[in-house]
């Protein structure tokens, strides 16, 4: 190919290592809250939860965000685009952020190009001359307009769109799995614990402590979602956190009488308010994941529906 080239990827691994113009979307939008209008409101409610979980001034997490955001209007100038997302839940959460944006504007067709994903290894483990040696697939405006779909549920208050979704043949490879392993960190019905929130418990129960080694656990365990250092430092402040916290406050953090308890299934854990994309998690939240049927439900054994 010839003429100006761009590269998107969500982070900056990449910067200096692929062709063209990078522009990098730090968003990590596999947590926390995704409402709010493109681009005024969304990027400041995205820049509180940013701010919030991991230690950043709020007001640089906004114009970092906002600044990156603007930054793609600029992407209509170039020949070709290369977006460089993998497999695992960050990314494809992050793809389908881009894709939403991109939907905007159909000059851009003929004109975006997917990187091959190994489903395995992320794209900065590559040496250089295997990510040199990638083919760009072009991407057809019907999979740009599948991402900004699949955005769309991603950020609703009512997850059984993308659960729905997610149970169809997507024309992006790695979506579905994707998005159902985002519906996983939902409340399961059966202890109250999301799937990350389990696997960290499990862990702690095997003995595995301190940070990197948590990491390399859970990586091994889950290949679809790569949590990164902030993930994992988030996800045991939350269960380390409270009166009925699940892990001792101090490291290393061990499950407590009560976590030991939903773990070997004799109590249920009542999840803290937050936010999974557009979906309101707490105590009397009004959705779950069923392991079962392998799908979310409003439903709690025993229990009538909790909306009708």
């Amino acid at each position: 190919m010839t003429g100006s080239t761009a590269s998107i990827r969500c982070g900056d691994d990449l910067r200096g290592r692929v062709p063209g113009t990078y522009f990098p979307i730090a968003d990590p939008v596999c947590q926390g809250p995704v409402h709010g209008e493109f681009l005024e409101g969304y990027v400041s409610r995205r820049a509180g939860f940013v701010a919030g979980h991991y230690a950043h001034g709020a007001a640089a997490v906004r114009a970092r965000l906002a600044s990156e955001y603007a930054a793609l209007r600029e992407l209509p100038q170039y020949d070709r685009v290369l977006l460089w997302f993998e497999h695992d839940l960050w990314d494809q959460a992050a793809l389908i952020r881009v894709l939403s944006v991109l939907a905007g504007w159909p000059a851009l067709a003929g004109r975006l190009w997917l990187m091959p994903a190994d489903g395995e290894r992320s794209f900065p483990e590559l040496p250089q001359e295997e990510l040199d040696a990638l083919v760009p697939q072009p991407l057809p405006w019907s999979s740009v307009e599948a991402g900004a779909e699949a955005w769309d549920a991603f950020a609703a208050e009512d997850p059984t769109a993308l659960d729905r979704l997610s149970r169809r043949n997507l024309p992006l490879p790695y979506l579905a799995r994707a998005m159902r392993r985002h519906l996983q960190d939902l409340p399961w019905v059966t202890d109250g614990l999301g799937l990350t929130e389990r696997l960290v418990m499990r862990a702690a129960a095997e003995g595995v402590t301190g940070e990197a080694p948590l990491i390399r656990h859970l990586r091994a365990a889950d290949p679809v979602f790569h949590v990164t250092d902030l993930i994992v430092r988030d996800m045991v402040t939350r269960l380390s956190t409270g009166t009925r916290r699940l892990l001792t406050r101090e490291a290393p953090h061990l499950p407590t009488a009560h976590g030991a308890a939903i773990l070997a299934g004799a109590a249920r854990h009542s999840p803290g308010p937050r936010h999974q994309a557009g979906v309101v998690v707490g105590p009397r939240g009004r959705w779950w994941w069923n392991p079962r049927s392998a799908g979310v439900t409003d439903r709690l054994p025993g229990r009538p529906g909790l909306f009708g």
